[in-house]
């Protein structure tokens, strides 16, 4: 009997980079389980892998080292790994998104059942911002713009990562952006954009604390009132695009890679006018 291997195993019998075995589970390419915490591969998948017949899809892995890094405030380590995810194949939405995005959600239920202090997750959560931030310095648009995209966690939500990672990814897609962060009054939103009025493409508003509704009620009506383009709105604090609509005038969004496309196309829908 053929005992299933780990994905470290997996890429030294390939000899390729850990992250290539991730990225090739990541999309479909080869098949794996998680048991107890630890991802593993059947030999007889990794035969037909080898041999180039298709196996079972996986799109919810997250490699265990990437959460232990962040975990343990090891903003250096956290940021090799991912740099060699890149190097891998890896671009930069799937080492936000695919990557990142999955691994805080790993710490947030580690917190949940105890596995983790409140400590430690925020320990997490800060060190995830200094990761961005090192990745971010690559982000920044060379020559013409798309124009210019102001983001904002609205007042009383204290979560900043939705709006950083969603920052770096515009710019990647070679947008202008201001980030406001977290906990941003609609006064202040409403200025700011007005501001660059002249190149604004759209605002991005975000909530992930539940109980957002009445706040992201009251910011999308200033918003609207004051602002002739496009708000594309979303969060983890509501249920779904149905939730997002009846908040008020704006495209609602489920994930980030949605409110990417959005920009996308309100970008192109301005330039076919």
């Amino acid at each position: 009997m053929n005992d299933p291997i780990t994905l470290t195993d997996a890429s030294e019998q390939l000899g390729v980079h850990y992250m290539t075995v991730y990225k090739y589970v990541r999309t479909g390419k080869l098949a794996a389980r998680k048991v107890a915490g630890q991802w593993w591969i059947s030999p007889d998948d990794l035969a037909s892998f080898e041999s180039g017949a298709p196996t079972a899809p996986r799109t919810d892995v997250v490699p265990p080292q990437v959460v232990q890094r962040l975990a343990a405030g090891d903003e250096n380590g956290a940021v090799t790994l991912l740099e060699a995810a890149m190097s891998a194949g890896a671009d930069p939405e799937e080492v936000y998104l695919d990557l990142l995005g999955p691994a805080m959600v790993a710490i947030g239920a580690r917190w949940q059942d105890g596995r983790l202090t409140i400590a430690q997750e925020h320990l997490a959560t800060t060190t995830t911002l200094r990761v961005i931030a090192r990745l971010g310095n690559r982000a920044m648009p060379r020559g013409q713009t798309k124009g210019t995209v102001v983001l904002a966690v609205i007042a009383n939500d204290y979560h900043s990562i939705p709006t950083a990672v969603v920052r770096d990814l515009l710019r990647f897609r070679g947008f202008e952006v201001i980030d406001l962060g977290a906990n941003t009054p609609a006064e202040s939103i409403l200025e700011t954009a007005l501001s660059v009025e002249h190149d604004l493409v759209g605002v991005g508003l975000t909530a992930s604390t539940p109980g957002a509704d009445e706040s992201m009620k009251r910011t999308i009506k200033i918003l609207s009132d004051g602002l002739s383009v496009p708000l594309i709105v979303g969060g983890g604090a509501f249920k779904d695009a149905d939730h997002v609509s009846r908040l008020g005038n704006c495209i609602p969004t489920t994930s980030a890679r949605e409110a990417l496309e959005r920009f996308d196309e309100i970008h192109d829908a301005a330039l076919a006018r």
